[in-house]
């Protein structure tokens, strides 16, 4: 089981476009930030339409839900799939496509975030 103090490392072993970026702070005690910044990273690749890093990161929240403790499973519940549902989804195409690289272990939650974020428009 992945805890709170082991996301920074296991977020770098996987994206290490962001080392620098998670040192900005003390992450390694701050997961809503550390979560924070990995969302914003993600946001940011589903933006630009580069989907096959964007399509890692969503596999690598996925395992983090999967595998993590209480506390990184309620991170990425609170901040990464919210900021996820925010990204714009586009035309049909770009819809289908982000949805495909969503993993199963975050796809029941970011849908449901989906019906509350638009409900609320």
């Amino acid at each position: 089981m992945i805890n709170q103090y082991e996301v920074p490392a296991y977020i770098e072993d996987h994206i290490p476009a962001l080392k620098k970026a998670l040192h900005q702070f003390p992450a390694i005690f701050h997961i809503y930030d550390t979560v924070g910044c990995f969302s914003e990273y993600t946001d940011r690749q589903l933006r630009e339409q580069n989907f096959p890093v964007a399509g890692r990161c969503l596999q690598l929240a996925g395992k983090l839900y999967e595998r993590g403790n209480e506390v990184v499973r309620g991170a990425i519940t609170r901040v990464f799939v919210p900021a996820l549902s925010k990204v714009p989804l586009g035309d049909a195409v770009n819809r289908i496509r982000i949805y495909g690289l969503i993993p199963d272990a975050i796809y029941g939650l970011y849908i449901q975030q989906q019906l509350i974020y638009n409900g609320n428009r």
